[in-house]
């Protein structure tokens, strides 16, 4: 069991710490996504919806009138501003693809806001699971197995420690590999519900790729049999009702005010408009979470022979999907408020301690052999577990110093990530291992505390014009990045301070022995 849990770690380790870091970062990927786009208009005072359905309508109805679908959203917490999208179709005589369009509303002048093209904090969390610069297929499938050893090696890890309970409650300082070892059981045991549940669910998310060859034996290969199957195992259970109101006079409009006789308390979060252009347009009231992990309640309105039915999902028709669904809302985490956000945040950085600690572990061990190898390796440790971080730090430094009108400016984002990455991995290997951490180390520090002030500089926003406008996601961001810089400062102290007692302490022994 011990040699099962060291290899099936140590296999995968390094893409295992990218996904926890990546996925980590998703949990706040809205927060992320405003502080990318700093052009967006928050609403800081309370808006009527209707007085909000007016304002987007026109704007849809100026901008997308042809498009199949429309969505409005409603500002709230997580996102206190005003969206409109829609779905343009296709078009054959001119060759566009059918695409969606989002734009931000200003919600005093009611304009539409041009934000910077952006990969945002959504393309930082599909790096989890999605990985980059090769085919998606692959992706999940590298990714599916990476969590399958994660998953033994988390098993494996509680068999072998019979007693890790109470090591749970020792940290000996101080004793070199003990100490690491006492650090990775803190970070293991802590989080240890989290970390199953995030890798259990995990491989469960992707099952659909992992056991593609079940899925195409028993219906077939192609997206349309696919498309077949996840129809299938989804089926909702609809209930339908007929209400007193004449087929003429639905509306959006006029499906905002009954549904919301129906909720009083709830906010609406979405408006929709599908099916447009057709015979049976369906009009969406989509209301927050009402309780538990459930994400939305859904209403949508059809005028069917002359009369306005609503249709409301009251749950998956099988058990397996509902499990499925419960597995995922875990996973993602949506569901959570400011606090349980924080909690899994916070998780989720331990995890990726207790694979950093384990690599650390890893090459302590084999010190002693004084190969060529463990020093490579113990080189490129630093360079995933500092080098990443740093390169995240790049995204956001790009987001604010590439031209806005650039072409194709969301990629050179994200190439930005991995090529300052790259730069950390080629500048660990060229100098020593201890030197290479506490190099990095400092870079981390300087990279994150200065984005705050990259932020002020080039845009009008700052941690004081934040405070005084109540935005409180680009607040946020900044004071996160103040306080990761002064993690990787104290971090790279306490390396230094250890270098220099332990050049000491060799020092006089070398001394003694030669007297």
């Amino acid at each position: 069991m011990s040699w099962l849990h060291t290899w099936s770690g140590f296999v995968f380790a390094w893409l295992l710490f990218f996904i926890f870091i990546t996925g980590t970062a998703g949990y706040f990927e809205n927060e992320i996504d405003r502080w990318m786009k700093p052009e967006i208009a928050i609403v800081n005072e309370p808006i009527d919806d209707l007085a909000i359905l007016d304002i987007a309508q026109q704007q849809l109805t100026d901008n997308a009138e042809d498009a199949t679908q429309w969505y409005i959203s409603y500002p709230s917490a997580r996102n206190p501003y005003i969206d409109i999208s829609w779905l343009q179709p296709a078009n054959k005589e001119t060759g566009a693809r059918r695409q969606w369009y989002e734009k931000n509303l200003a919600p005093d002048t009611s304009e539409l806001i041009t934000t910077r093209e952006t990969s945002g904090g959504e393309a930082l969390y599909r790096l989890h699971y999605s990985l980059h610069y090769v085919p998606i297929v692959v992706g999940y499938l590298v990714t599916s197995l990476a969590t399958m050893l994660m998953l033994i090696g988390l098993v494996t890890g509680v068999i072998i420690h019979k007693k890790i309970f109470i090591e749970f409650f020792t940290f000996r300082a101080n004793k070199g590999l003990r100490s690491w070892l006492d650090i990775h059981n803190i970070f293991s045991v802590l989080p240890l519900p989290f970390h199953l549940m995030i890798t259990y669910s995990g491989l469960i998310l992707l099952m659909g790729i992992s056991f593609a060859p079940v899925v195409d034996a028993t219906y077939g290969e192609g997206k349309k049999m696919h498309r077949q199957l996840y129809n299938e195992t989804q089926a909702e259970n609809l209930t339908k009702e007929v209400i007193a109101l004449p087929a003429e006079n639905l509306s959006l409009e006029s499906a905002l005010i009954d549904a919301k006789s129906r909720f009083k308390d709830q906010a609406v979060s979405y408006l929709g408009l599908i099916d447009r252009n057709t015979e049976q347009p369906g009009f969406e009231v989509w209301f927050g979470a009402q309780e538990g992990i459930e994400l939305a309640t859904l209403f949508t309105y059809r005028a069917v022979g002359g009369q306005v039915q609503i249709e409301q999902a009251t749950g998956k028709k099988y058990s397996a999907a509902e499990v499925y669904d419960v597995l995922e809302h875990l996973h993602e985490g949506l569901f959570a408020d400011t606090y349980l956000r924080w909690l899994y945040f916070l998780s989720g950085l331990l995890g990726a301690g207790m694979i950093a600690t384990g690599m650390i572990i890893w090459v302590q061990k084999r010190k002693k052999q004084q190969s060529r190898f463990i020093n490579v390796i113990d080189k490129l440790n630093a360079a995933v577990v500092v080098g990443l971080p740093i390169g995240i730090a790049a995204y956001f430094w790009a987001n604010r110093l590439l031209p806005v009108e650039m072409a194709s400016r969301a990629h050179w984002e994200m190439n930005s990530l991995f090529i300052v990455f790259a730069l950390c991995s080629c500048f660990c290997v060229t100098r020593a291992a201890e030197k290479a951490w506490q190099n990095m180390l400092w870079l981390a520090a300087v990279a994150y505390a200065l984005i705050p002030l990259v932020n002020m500089l080039t845009t009008k926003h700052s941690i004081l014009s934040s405070l005084q406008n109540n935005d409180w996601l680009m607040l946020g961001v900044d004071l996160s990045m103040l306080v990761f810089a002064g993690g990787f400062a104290v971090t790279a102290i306490v390396l230094q301070r250890r270098s220099v007692i332990g050049s000491a302490n060799a020092h006089i022994k070398q001394t003694v022995k030669g007297i």
